[in-house]
């Protein structure tokens, strides 16, 4: 059958032949063929070097490359190939090259002009992946300057493409079209149960799931059936479930994701055999057609990458999934045939969600990425050719990861030891660590210290039961000696995961955390690096070191020797982990934080190991420092001398002596204390508070006359000068005001305001009613109605610039109207008030018409 996307073939063709900046943006719905036929097609225009092909995922990458290398008779490693981490199969004949993003933001960094390369292709760019988005962006730029022979090709199903072609430029869109069925879409959100305390929970996503595909067998035209989990647990609970279903009967049952072994994963897609049921990950939302499945099953969710800026780690979160990943999952029952797709959702729900995924440059990490610009001469990370701009902040925190690590300088240059972090493929952390291992002497010990960090780790997470304290002895400095006695128990059992189980050891993480040390080993051996047999007991300072070179950021000391409780780097808090050998230490550093949260939510710091401070001079001699300031003693109400030893903001030791305490500093304690209203000065009464509104109101009505201004900075800085001198609070309690008051103002300034904002106002009858001022509101004054008597037009002041707010009080010296228009007042509001209050105040003069009462 001919594929859609054979439609616009010749235009394809043509455009990527050009050999002049060519740029093509193809949209071509599920179902095109777009991801198996146009790497064939762009080879075929005439290309004489190597197509690379973009993927997000290593399973896509492998097994697109069988099937192309299927179509075009031949075998994987020969015309077509793969190249994903830790795995390749290409050759130097090999034309056609599918690798994940990962790998080729790897392979422009080694090779920057892509040498022998003729396109580059980006395969489901609606993902949105950073490493693609950079890579794009890199394309781009080689494309304007040394490369104008090199084609860029980026294909999309659900991408909005208006954004994207305005960032390509002078790029050809082309739109093929879809050869896809009828998908009939089914609603069905959960209905709570009752938990086992009576509290009523939505069921797991496995019970969803299974009730979902006995409703979809059910139905004789269900075809196979492919179930979209969020990760490997819910997974295995469903393959569980479906097993031990009577239901299930003569259907095969295949689990689908990426930490699969290749075999396994080509069985689950193959096409043909016995009817099945997948249970996959999002692996199988794009570029990969499964034929013959007529049914999916969409839980909503998936394992989503993030980091965490408040705790500095990245995340992996299950989260809701957009409505173009559900119109992409529910696109796969539509291939071959019409189709059904049930959502564990509500329609309402669905309304709610994000209409696409946000990017991972919004959402990840982007320290290793910043590296990467900055070995490869981009100086301005900010100014770099983003698709969408990083955060602000983002970036930040990407430099002083950075920094600390010592791959870049003051200034954000990347430093020799930068470049040579770069050049690994690993995050700067864990690149960090390896080097550190090969200084110090401990590189078998930071290989494995990099796979047990990166992995899930070795110990079941739960509480009780045999475990990690169970393997730490008194003598050990860090977790990691516990975490390599568990690994090497799993390794002697062959990580059988029913008999290390019984140890409180994961079999599968165990496993995972052993094929990691392998590799890092290997790069260390291909790197010249010696890789002695682990031995912790033996270099205690060499990992300590090591470790307080990777992670610094996540230097800690307790509060006391009594408490778990901890201050970190950063103005973070942690408890330290109760069976942790670094519990006695005066300091430690964690590598590994996670918040848990309850009735509160505590940051837990597990996988710590002791450090001795003074190798912080060694190390990071620049982040040490002594200082001597002052501190505030509560209990006393007083300021004190304080010593401190800093690293970065972390407080690691502190001493406070009455004595010698600097009078600027204990001053701005003082004034800060007697701003928030915590401490009083007695003497700065109402008078005063008169006096610095009539200021700050003139300063502001008549800026010629260029008085000082009165900003809350500048009653800071007085009260701050009336503290002066003086430690405690009972120095200051009486302090004089005045004084420095007075000296605020020139003789002429203190003129100027007296006459412009007098304190007094001599009316017209000879009348002084006091003047209340206040910052942002009109001045008023307030007079008996008799007093006002002679007084026909509204007084002003500030030159006449400022009308005065009058308040007409009746005769018991309440506010009866408020006006800023006496001689409206007098034309009707007189009257109305004589009507009102003449009988209930006779012995107040009340005269029809006050001006000819004698007054006026």
């Amino acid at each position: 059958m001919r594929l859609p996307v054979f439609e616009i073939e010749e235009e394809l063709k043509r455009a990527v032949a050009t050999g002049d900046r060519a740029r093509v943006l193809l949209k071509a719905p599920t179902g095109s063929g777009k991801s198996t036929a146009v790497p064939g097609m762009i080879r075929d225009a005439g290309l004489d070097g190597t197509i690379l092909v973009i993927e997000p995922r290593r399973m896509a990458a492998r097994l697109l490359a069988g099937w192309v290398a299927k179509q075009r008779g031949g075998n994987v490693g020969g015309e077509v190939g793969y190249a994903v981490r830790f795995d390749t199969k290409y050759g130097r004949d090999t034309k056609i090259v599918f690798l994940t993003d990962g790998v080729f933001q790897r392979w422009i960094q080694d090779d920057p002009e892509l040498a022998g390369v003729s396109a580059v292709v980006f395969d489901e760019f609606h993902e949105r992946r950073l490493a693609v988005d950079v890579s794009l962006g890199r394309c781009l730029d080689l494309q304007e300057m040394e490369r104008p022979d090199l084609a860029v090709v980026v294909m999309s199903a659900t991408l909005e493409t208006a954004g994207l072609a305005e960032f390509l430029g002078d790029a050809e869109a082309l739109e093929a079209g879809g050869r896809t069925y009828p998908v009939e879409i089914v609603y069905r959100p959960s209905k709570p149960v009752r938990d086992r305390t009576g509290r009523m929970v939505d069921p797991p996503a496995w019970e969803q799931a299974a009730a979902a595909c006995r409703e979809a067998l059910a139905d004789p035209e269900c075809g196979d059936v492919l179930c979209f989990l969020p990760g490997m647990h819910e997974i295995r609970k469903t393959e569980e479930l479906l097993r031990n279903a009577a239901w299930t009967r003569g259907r095969t049952i295949y689990p689908l994701h990426s930490s699969l072994p290749p075999a396994a994963q080509e069985a689950a897609v193959a096409s043909g055999g016995p009817p099945k049921i997948i249970v996959s990950t999002n692996v199988a939302e794009t570029s990969l057609t499964i034929e013959g499945v007529r049914t999916v099953i969409d839980a909503g969710q998936a394992r989503v990458s993030g980091f965490d800026a408040r705790r500095g780690i990245g995340t992996l979160l299950v989260k809701k999934i957009s409505r173009a990943a559900a119109d992409q999952r529910a696109g796969r029952a539509g291939r071959t045939a019409p189709g059904r797709c049930f959502r564990l959702w509500s329609e309402a729900d669905h309304a709610r969600r994000e209409a696409f995924e946000t990017p991972e440059v919004h959402r990840v990490d982007l320290s290793e990425v910043c590296l990467l610009l900055k070995a490869s001469g981009v100086e301005d990370v900010a100014g770099f050719r983003w698709l969408d701009a990083p955060k602000p902040d983002a970036l930040a925190r990407a430099e002083d990861l950075l920094h600390g690590l010592g791959a870049t300088d003051r200034q954000g240059g990347i430093t020799s030891e930068g470049r040579a972090m770069a050049s690994l493929p690993l995050e700067p952390r864990f690149a960090r660590l390896m080097m550190a291992g090969v200084e110090h002497g401990c590189v078998a010990e930071m290989a494995f210290v990099c796979a047990a960090v990166q992995g899930e780790g070795i110990w079941v997470k739960k509480r009780g039961g045999v475990g990690m304290k169970d393997f730490v002895e008194v003598r050990d400095y860090s977790d990691f000696q516990a975490e390599w006695r568990g690994f090497g128990a799993a390794e002697a059992m062959k990580f059988d995961p029913r008999r290390v189980s019984q140890l409180g050891i994961h079999g599968r993480g165990a496993r995972e955390v052993a094929q990691g040390y392998e590799r890092l080993k290997r790069l260390a051996w291909q790197r010249g690096w010696p890789v002695e047999e682990v031995d912790f007991g033996g270099g205690k300072d060499a990992v300590g070191k090591a470790m307080l070179a990777g992670f610094s950021d996540r230097l800690g000391v307790r509060f006391g020797e009594a408490t778990l409780a901890c201050r970190m780097v950063g103005k973070r808090r942690g408890k330290l982990d109760e069976h942790s050998a670094a519990k006695q230490a005066d300091a430690f550093v964690a590598a590994e934080m996670t918040e848990v949260e309850g009735r509160e939510v505590i940051t837990h710091l597990n996988r710590a190991t002791a450090i001795e401070l003074e190798w912080l001079r060694e190390l990071f001699p620049e982040d040490l420092v002594e200082t001597d300031g002052a501190a505030w003693d509560e209990q006393r109400r007083r300021a004190v001398a304080r010593k401190e030893l800093r690293f970065r903001d972390l407080v690691l030791e502190s001493r406070d002596i009455d004595q010698g305490v600097h009078l600027d500093a204990a001053a701005e304690l003082l004034a800060e204390r007697v701003l928030s209203g915590e401490l009083v000065l007695k003497k700065w009464d109402a008078a005063v508070e008169q006096w610095c509104a009539r200021l700050a109101c003139l300063s502001a009505w008549m800026p010629e006359l260029e008085l000082p201004t009165w900003t809350d900075e500048d009653k800071a800085a007085a009260v701050a000068q009336i503290c002066h001198g003086a430690v405690s609070y009972k120095e200051i309690k009486e302090a004089a005001v005045w004084p420095v008051l007075k000296d605020w103002l020139s003789g002429p300034q203190q003129a100027a305001l007296d006459a412009y904002a007098p304190e007094r106002l001599k009316l017209a009858n000879g009348q002084t009613p006091k003047v209340v001022y206040g910052i942002g509101e009109d001045p008023r004054i307030g007079l008996r109605v008799r007093d006002l008597f002679g007084v026909w037009e509204t007084p002003r002041i500030a030159g006449g610039k400022v009308p005065v707010l009058v308040h007409v009080q009746a005769p018991n010296q309440r506010p009866w109207q408020m006006t800023k228009d006496l001689e409206s007042f007098w034309k009707g509001g007189y009257a109305q008030m004589r009507k009102e209050l003449a009988g209930r105040y006779p012995k107040h003069p009340w005269p029809e018409d006050p001006k000819r009462f004698g007054l006026g």
